[in-house]
């Protein structure tokens, strides 16, 4: 078990701490997640409540269903958490919201007879790939596009 996972919003103005074992690590391909994140589908885990220490700027909340609630950064739009009222003690957290993503691997799709068609390993597998932008790989562009660079992340205080 890692001791803790430390993670926040694009700008830095929300960052949190989680101590505990993360659990229920998904790709939701419902419509509602793609739509908050503009996304094929949106990865979360799953923490106590108790679990999270947050730090900075608080959540703006945004009701997407009678029954959930959606966090975010009021700054800079991040989607950061999902939390249902069937289950008070337990949040979602947007797995890539994390300072270090790759530690964490899900562990399986939902809502999969929502995804999108293009959105399976078979397509995927099967598209050309860069290691940074299209420009500096062998395809030539279609249009010009701003490069996006690594930012630095913002250090917990």
């Amino acid at each position: 078990m890692q001791e803790q996972l430390t993670g926040g919003c694009l700008c830095g103005a929300i960052r949190y701490v989680v101590r505990g074992q993360p659990s229920y690590l998904t790709h939701c391909h419902c419509p509602t997640c793609r739509k908050a994140s503009g996304a094929a589908f949106l990865t979360w885990l799953t923490v106590r409540t108790s679990e999270v220490e947050w730090r900075g700027e608080p959540l703006a909340l945004y009701r997407s269903s009678a029954a959930v609630e959606r966090g975010f950064c009021r700054r800079c739009g991040t989607s950061l958490t999902y939390r249902h009222e069937s289950d008070p003690g337990e949040i979602d957290l947007t797995l890539c919201s994390l300072d270090q993503p790759d530690s964490l691997r899900p562990e399986h799709h939902t809502w999969w007879e929502y995804r999108l068609g293009w959105a399976v390993p078979e397509v995927l597998a099967n598209l050309p790939t860069f290691a940074r932008s299209m420009e500096e790989g062998r395809l030539p562009p279609r249009r010009r596009r701003r490069e996006h660079a690594p930012h630095a992340e913002a250090p917990l205080e």
